[in-house]
C-alpha cells in the first residue's frame, strides 16, 4: 500500500497468489504478461509479492516510464535500467544493438504505468518482444494496461497471461482486514461491512487510509472513541459516511 501504517501486516489474498503463479509461469516461458487493476486495488503489491517469490535466475529490472515518453526516451530508459553505458546522443542503432546483446541474457523487465506510452513506443516494445534471440520476460502493469496493449495487435498477441486485480469482495474483506491490522479484528462484522459499502468499496488503499485515520485518532485522544466509532469517524474524514 502507498500509505505506511504502523503494525500493518502483509496479507496474501487470492489475487496475490494467482499473480505470483502467473508470473512464475511467464518467466519460465520467457513471455509477456499484463497486470492491471483500478488504482488502490493492490496491483503494485501483487507485483512486488510475485517478484519476491521468483526463483534465483533472471535479473529483475524496473523501467521508469515518463508521461508521454518518446521512443528515444523509452529506449534510453531501458538501457539505463540494464546499466548500459549509452549517451542520449548515441545513434539509435548503436543503442538498439547494445540492448539486443544485453537482452540475450535472462531478464525480467517491469514497465509500470504502461498506459502512458504512445503507439510508437508500444511498437518498440513489440520489437523487443519479437526478437528471437532475447531471453527476457516483459511485465507490463498499470491501470488499463491490457487495454493499452490492445492498441498494438502484434504486441497484444504475445501476452501469455493477463491478470486483473479486482477489488476485494465483501467476504474477502471480512477475512483479510483482521489480519491486516488489529482495529479491524475488534470491529463487529456489520461495521466492517458498513465501512466497505459506504467508503472503501473493496479498495485496499481506502482501507489503509481508514486505518491511518483510526490510528491518528487513538494517538490524538485515546479516550475519545472506541471500537466501531473510530472506524465511522475515519470514514467521515474520507467523506464516505
Amino acid at each position: 500500500m502507498d500509505t505506511l501504517i504502523p503494525e500493518a501486516d502483509m496479507v496474501v489474498t487470492e489475487a496475490l497468489e494467482q499473480t505470483a503463479s502467473a508470473l512464475r509461469h511467464v518467466v519460465a516461458a520467457g513471455g509477456v504478461t499484463s497486470i492491471d487493476g483500478a488504482p488502490g486495488t493492490g496491483r503494485t503489491v501483487a507485483l512486488q509479492y510475485a517478484l519476491s517469490l521468483l526463483p534465483t535466475g533472471p535479473a529483475v529490472r524496473r523501467v521508469p516510464i515518463p508521461v508521454g515518453a518518446t521512443v528515444s526516451q523509452l529506449r534510453h530508459a531501458i538501457a539505463e535500467a540494464l546499466a548500459l553505458e549509452v549517451r542520449p546522443d548515441n545513434r539509435y542503432n548503436t543503442t538498439d544493438q547494445a540492448l539486443a546483446t544485453a537482452l540475450r541474457h535472462p531478464h525480467v523487465l517491469v514497465y509500470d504505468d504502461i498506459q502512458r506510452l504512445s503507439p510508437p513506443a508500444l511498437e518498440y516494445l513489440c520489437r523487443l518482444a519479437a526478437d528471437p534471440g532475447a531471453s527476457t520476460t516483459l511485465v507490463r502493469t498499470g491501470t488499463g494496461s491490457t487495454r493499452a496493449l490492445q492498441r498494438i495487435p502484434e504486441l497484444a498477441s504475445r501476452i501469455l497471461t493477463r491478470r486483473h486485480i479486482p477489488p476485494l469482495t465483501p467476504t474477502q474483506t471480512q477475512a483479510v482486514l483482521p489480519a491486516y491490522h488489529p482495529p479491524w479484528g475488534k470491529a463487529p462484522p456489520q461495521h466492517v461491512a458498513r465501512a466497505d459499502e459506504r467508503c472503501a468499496r473493496g479498495n485496499f488503499r481506502a482501507f489503509a487510509q481508514i486505518t491511518a485515520h483510526v490510528i491518528d485518532a487513538v494517538l490524538t485522544d485515546p479516550l475519545a472513541h472506541s471500537g466501531s466509532a473510530l472506524i465511522e469517524a475515519a470514514c467521515r474524514r474520507l467523506g464516505g459516511i
